[in-house]
């Protein structure tokens, strides 16, 4: 029972988090405070607007092929939903970038969890580029040398380096590592950046 309730509260939240960030793109709010944000949306753009697209298709398409009225309104609302939901998906990966300020480096996923690095425990910064397996958007990856990868189609291309091990909670579990890897679309300007921050620290 528990894994079941464990699962109807991640889709609830999921559900939450699509709605909230298509209010946030709606009204223009990208959720950066003060910082600068290091955007990660391009790696799957392409791929949420392409089921964009087959969505707007369909529902004129179902709506013509569906002889039943009661079935075509009911059609009509789950394409309506769906079209919406993928919105909402794209607006998710826009509204909610990576963020660096003057003292901190904070590395997201959406807006499910954030991974907050001060920027006076890292001691370096690579523009390294791996891929992964599974569809997990966290986990620990290496043996003796672990990473904590935050991934986007499946793919991280940045890494920091931190001086010493932290343990970052995640809504997959708690993780202790010495290094976190994560994807920006511009990922040598990110590094960049990180090191511009850090001047004394980062190489």
């Amino acid at each position: 029972m528990r894994p079941i309730i464990q699962l109807a509260r991640s889709f609830v939240r999921l559900e939450v988090d699509i709605w909230v960030s298509l209010g946030r793109a709606v009204a223009r709010r990208p959720d950066t405070g003060s910082g600068t944000p290091i955007r990660y949306a391009g790696a799957v753009s392409a791929v949420i607007w392409a089921f964009i697209v087959v969505s707007a298709v369909e529902i004129p398409a179902v709506h013509l092929l569906i002889p039943w009225p009661a079935a075509r309104i009911v059609a009509l609302g789950l394409g309506v939903w769906g079209l919406l939901w993928m919105a909402g998906m794209l607006a998710a990966h826009h509204m909610y970038p990576h963020v660096l300020t003057a003292d901190v480096l904070r590395v997201r996923y959406l807006r499910r969890f954030g991974l907050d690095i001060a920027l006076a425990d890292i001691r370096a910064v690579r523009h390294d580029l791996r891929a992964y397996d599974g569809a997990k958007s966290v986990q620990l990856t290496g043996t003796g040398d672990e990473t904590l990868a935050v991934i986007v189609g499946s793919s991280t291309n940045v890494r920091v380096l931190l001086a010493e091990p932290r343990t970052f909670r995640t809504t997959h579990g708690d993780f202790t590592t010495s290094a976190v890897a994560f994807w920006a679309d511009d990922p040598q300007a990110a590094a960049a950046s990180i090191r511009a921050a850090i001047p004394n620290r980062a190489i």
